[in-house]
């Protein structure tokens, strides 16, 4: 997530959260966010400097965020972070990942969690684009999921509430796992916060809506072909940016919205 608001910041906002995108379609967006009025002039000229910086990169006349950047920022912000720690100072830290298909995500996600190790004690919060874990609890990944989650304090909102939802929601409900579906609120986010570690996933529009798709396509959750919606969605080639933050404010902050769902 960029928090500035310069012309050149929006424009890596923009394509974390949508990619490729034309210099037109990124000025369009950037337009929209910007608190003053830009010119595509400017835009195109700040894509030519993020282009020679190796930021970004062009493919077919699309820009989007360069993996090598990402990664050797990732590298340096850990870097910073041994430092801070040896020399005890505490600052939120950040660390950006870029992963190729859903399945890469939530398999991030486990490892993720598995190194946080919460335990009963600890609270453990996600809102989501859509409940999905017991779709796919046959496999190693998501059975991982299911004991990470009931080892915790665990609380799960979704704005979604389509009956593939809503039976995933009782499957958590009967093994005593706190869920909320249909939840309508400010944040258009995929998040997950345990202490003072914020876990963002943003996910491109195409995967959203071929999960949404699938979702709308049935009223009758054991009608969904799993395998295929796995094959084709989950393990689909693309481009999804993770953002790993470490700010106990704005945790907190997460945590009290996601717990404000159950009081």
């Amino acid at each position: 997530m960029f928090l500035g608001n310069s012309s050149r910041e929006l424009i890596l906002g923009v394509l974390f959260e949508e990619w490729p995108l034309s210099a037109k379609e990124i000025y369009s967006r950037v337009s929209k966010k910007a608190n003053k009025e830009v010119s595509y002039q400017a835009i195109h000229k700040l894509l030519l400097s993020l282009l020679d910086e190796g930021i970004i990169v062009k493919g077919e006349g699309k820009y989007f965020v360069s993996l090598d950047w990402i990664t050797n920022t990732k590298e340096l912000l850990s870097k910073i972070e041994v430092n801070l720690k040896a020399s005890k100072v505490v600052v939120p830290i950040e660390q950006k990942f870029v992963f190729n298909s859903v399945h890469d995500v939530d398999k991030f996600l486990v490892a993720s969690c598995k190194a946080l190790n919460p335990t009963k004690k600890d609270d453990l919060a996600l809102q989501w684009i859509h409940f999905w874990i017991p779709l796919f609890i046959s496999r190693e990944t998501y059975k991982e999921m299911k004991e990470l989650v009931v080892n915790s304090n665990f609380y799960s909102i979704t704005p979604n509430k389509s009956p593939i939802d809503l039976w995933c929601a009782k499957f958590w409900k009967d093994i005593g796992v706190k869920e909320r579906i249909g939840v309508k609120n400010g944040y258009d986010l995929s998040f997950l916060v345990y202490k003072d570690v914020i876990v963002m996933v943003f996910y491109p529009i195409e995967i959203r809506k071929a999960i949404d798709d699938v979702y709308n396509s049935t009223d009758d959750p054991k009608k969904l072909d799993i395998n295929n919606f796995f094959t084709t969605v989950f393990e689909k080639k693309t481009r999804i940016p993770v953002l790993v933050s470490k700010n106990k404010e704005v945790a907190d902050e997460l945590m009290k919205h996601i717990k404000g769902f159950f009081n």
